[in-house]
């Protein structure tokens, strides 16, 4: 009877579990995210660095977004492939990085797409697509195509105030097509939201018609029968009646199967400060000092995050700022996977029958779906990949993998396999090099492949194709000085743009089984000929046997008074290893420490009998030969940041300054009791520069702030 109510006390907290995780997963289906980014300027030269700042905003909240911890951006070029990909770290939804601009890049029009894996895996739609120029006077042929590049027409540039950008594709699984297609567009001075249904297959459409169902947390707001017309259907709602930031939209049959799906987010237009102060006049070389204060910008919030440029004033503008952003994407449609009927069941369902507790997922719909390739990264870097066999080629299913961080430290991670043979494991927000493996740690030790997946696009959203002619002569004329003033910055090797590597080598903090029982230090004892007389004299709960020219390792458990006959877990510098060769063959002078815990320990889905870790003295993970179920990457992790000078690079009076980029603060934060004091010195190269503030409240509040400053 004990045992009996044990198993119902267990059951009801998986019930548990399990309607708080189905929540968790209805709350994220109803949320999204966009990238604003705040470009350093427009135009740019080939050698330069964009340097921006991007603020990830939640769809529901438009709030910066606690969601995505982990931001990517692709440049990409006018066929829609990526000539510079980066990683950002988003701390509190916002991160500044920024792109090399290579010498090797044409002249032409360039995008720039900012997306977090959950954007990207929801709906491609929601990447951000920000305009930028680039000048390249050694390689300014008109339209030069690689054939070999061409797409097709999968790569478009969307004009940011174009509302039949508002496709709400569905998701598939399959990548097979889905019968039907929605689409949005905002009408009548943005009143009206007209939704367009359109068949993709006319034979499929059911002669009794269709159900179009708009719902929200708060019930059906439309729930309309309709028949198709030369196969579409439209429908028109008043801004008003939508009271919600986000809905469910679908399609069904009379059956009541839904044929397609989308999430429509809804967010209120008009939004945001601006602000025009008066223009300054300076003096070249001169040292100015503006002050920025919240009480200037609003009252209403306690905390604001801005970011801040001075440049040469463009004679074109490609970007929009953030007030613009907020307006322009008044509405936008994400796929996303429906959760909303089938989670609005699981509280009146009864889970206490006749014959006692049953399992809630057997009364939850069959179909009810969670992509695993859905999730937002919220506290670390996600490493996706697949395992297959080399031989047969077919994913190696429930198998247990691990990744180690190579080190001092056993500092592992483990992850039972699914069916397709994907894993997850997630890496610490570190920035530098991640020395870490991964292994197929099971008793068939069979040769594998370990392919880890790329999270950038294959392919972008590219930007319309440049023509020489597209240039007036004030661009020319503005592009003309631009070049000139880097030619002369070239000459006195004046550096604009700084660009960081950061190379430091990240591993494990602390082993995850806490304290050894005990470590032995091999330099407390007398030099012994080998290491496996160490093992035999001063490590007295390893015991060593050969069978049949092997040699093997078991633990005695204190607790069970017996030899383990399962192996334990066997590591190297963190590197697990299953021959106990490898580390039997190394020299004593080798080694710093052997580490022993002697009892079983369960790690997940893993069952260890005893773990043995033997750290070397570099603590490099030297080996001749990785084992076969095995793969080693050093893998970098937001190792690049950018900057810019905001002082000549020379104090010399007489070396002249031809900077046309004077100011670049990506990461201001004003408090009600606190200012920030922009400082920059004037450059040689005379006209009308442009100071742009911009960035948002702790309330979601946008905020645009301009300025000119004449040099004369």
């Amino acid at each position: 009877m004990k045992n009996k109510n044990y198993i119902y006390i267990l059951l009801i907290l998986t019930v548990s579990l399990a309607i708080n995780f189905a929540g968790k997963g209805e709350n994220i289906s109803h949320e999204s995210e966009r990238i604003h980014v705040h470009i350093q300027k427009n135009i740019f030269l080939a050698g330069e660095s964009v340097l921006l700042k991007l603020y990830c905003i939640n769809s529901v909240t438009q709030k910066l977004s606690d969601l995505s911890k982990v931001a990517y951006l692709e440049l990409i070029d006018e066929n829609g492939y990526a000539v510079a990909q980066e990683k950002i770290i988003l701390n509190q939804g916002m991160g500044a990085g920024g792109f090399l601009i290579t010498d090797q890049l044409s002249t032409g029009n360039y995008a720039i797409n900012a997306y977090t894996h959950w954007m990207n895996s929801t709906s491609k739609e929601l990447t951000s697509v920000t305009p930028i120029f680039v000048f390249n006077n050694y390689k300014l042929a008109e339209n030069s195509i690689d054939n070999q590049k061409i797409t097709n027409g999968s790569t478009q540039f969307y004009d940011l105030k174009d509302n039949d950008r508002t496709v709400l594709r569905t998701k598939s699984d399959t990548n097979e097509e889905k019968p039907y297609t929605i689409t949005s567009s905002v009408e009548d001075l943005d009143r009206y939201i007209r939704f367009t249904v359109s068949s993709n297959n006319a034979s499929s459409v059911p002669d009794k018609g269709l159900k179009f169902q708009i719902f929200s947390n708060k019930g059906n707001v439309v729930d309309q029968s309709f028949k198709l017309t030369n196969n579409n259907w439209e429908f028109r709602i008043h801004k008003k009646e939508l009271n919600s930031p986000s809905y469910g939209i679908c399609v069904k049959n009379p059956d009541g199967e839904i044929l397609t799906e989308a999430v429509f987010h809804l967010a209120s237009n008009n939004k945001g400060v601006f602000f025009e102060n008066p223009r300054i006049t300076v003096s070249p070389r001169e040292k100015v000092q503006l002050n920025l204060t919240s009480k200037d910008f609003t009252k209403k919030a306690e905390l604001l995050y801005l970011s801040a440029s001075i440049k040469l004033k463009e004679p074109f503008h490609t970007s929009a700022n953030i007030i613009e952003f907020f307006n322009i994407y008044s509405n936008f449609g994400a796929s996303m996977s429906s959760y909303f009927e089938q989670l609005s069941k699981i509280p009146e369902q009864d889970w206490i029958s006749k014959d006692g507790l049953k399992s809630l997922y057997l009364h939850s719909n069959p179909n009810y779906f969670v992509n695993s390739s859905q999730y937002p990264e919220e506290e670390a870097y996600i490493l996706e990949g697949q395992i297959k066999s080399r031989k047969t080629k077919e994913a190696i299913a429930n198998k247990n993998v691990y990744l180690s961080k190579i080190g001092e430290y056993a500092d592992i991670s483990t992850f039972r396999t699914h069916q397709d043979g994907k894993f997850f494991f997630q890496l610490p927000l570190k920035k530098g090099l991640h020395d870490i493996s991964i292994q197929l740690n099971d008793n068939n030790f069979e040769e594998c492949s370990i392919q880890l997946k790329e999270k950038f696009n294959q392919k972008g959203f590219a930007s319309v194709q440049w023509k020489k002619s597209d240039l007036n002569q004030d661009q020319i004329d503005f592009l003309k000085k631009l070049y000139e003033n880097y030619r002369i910055r070239t000459i006195y090797n004046q550096k604009t743009y700084t660009e960081l590597k950061d190379t430091c080598l990240y591993r494990g903090e602390s082993n995850f089984f806490g304290k050894p029982y005990s470590s032995t230090k091999i330099d407390n004892f007398i030099r012994l000929d080998s290491l496996e007389e160490y093992f035999h004299e001063f490590i007295s709960p390893v015991k060593i046997s050969y069978r049949k020219k092997e040699t093997f390792f078991n633990v005695y458990s204190p607790d069970q008074l017996k030899v383990m006959k399962p192996a334990p877990l066997i590591l190297y510098d963190g590197l697990i290893v299953s021959n106990p060769r490898i580390i039997l063959n190394k020299r004593p002078s080798e080694i710093d420490r052997i580490e022993v815990m002697p009892y079983e320990y369960f790690y997940g889905k893993s069952h260890f009998y005893g773990i043995i870790h033997v750290i070397s003295k570099d603590k490099d993970c030297k080996i001749d030969q990785l084992p076969i179920n095995t793969e080693r990457y050093y893998l970098p992790l937001f190792t690049s940041s950018y900057s810019l000078a905001n002082k000549p690079s020379s104090s010399d009076k007489f070396m002249p300054d031809f900077r046309t980029d004077l100011l670049w603060e990506p990461n201001i934060t004003l408090g009600k009791e606190q200012d920030f004091k922009l400082e920059f010195t004037a450059s040689d190269v005379k006209g009308e520069y442009e100071l742009i503030v911009e960035g948002i409240s702790e309330n979601g509040e946008p905020i645009v702030l301009k300025q000119s400053i004449f040099i004369k």
